[in-house]
This record gives C-alpha cells, structure tokens and sequence, in this order.
C-alpha cells in the first residue's frame, strides 16, 4: 500500500466515526487492501481504529466492528506500528482480544 493510501484509509476511518456511514470504507478495503498489504499507521490511527471496532461493539453494529476487524485479518502480520512493533502481537499485547471477549 502507497503512503498515500495509508492516510487514505484513517481518512476514511475517520469518516466513519463522524458520519457512522460504513459503506466508504466497505469499499475501501474491497478495492485497495488485499491479504498481506502493509499498513504503516501512527498511533493515532490505532486509536481511531480501536475506537471504531469499540464503538461497534458497544452498539452492536457488528457490520461495522467487522470493517475494523478486517483491516486487522488483512493487514495484522504485516502491520507497522510506532516504535518498530509489528503485527498483530502488539495489538494483542495492548488488550484486543480482552475488550472482545469482554463485550
């Protein structure tokens, strides 16, 4: 993925925190993340991504906790977090997988 496209999809992510329309970044993912694609995000994005799936799962607006999650199943192994951590372990270490199972 261009660095363009990494600031792309937190723009479209933002889009959908604001608006809660998901249908942008639904085909965002169908037409410019495939498995393996490497996400660089700054620590804002992950915010913004845990809010998203969080949010979600607080509504239990599961089409849009799914998008959030897909980024992750497309991206994870090859996710490029600040201060060099990479993948899905990082995400892991930060709590994912407790507040998921914890909803």
């Amino acid at each position: 993925m261009a660095p363009a496209q990494d600031t792309q999809l937190e723009k479209v992510v933002d889009e959908v925190l604001k608006s809660g329309q998901v249908q942008a970044l639904n085909l965002f993912l169908q037409r410019n993340i495939g498995e393996g694609t490497t996400i660089k995000c700054s620590q804002q994005f992950l915010t913004k991504l845990d809010k998203l799936v969080s949010r979600s799962l607080d509504e239990n607006d599961s089409k849009s906790a799914s998008l959030g999650l897909t980024i992750l199943y497309k991206c994870g192994k090859n996710l490029k977090r600040p201060g060099g951590r990479q993948g899905l372990s990082g995400i892991i270490a930060q709590g994912l997988i407790k507040k998921i199972s914890e909803r």
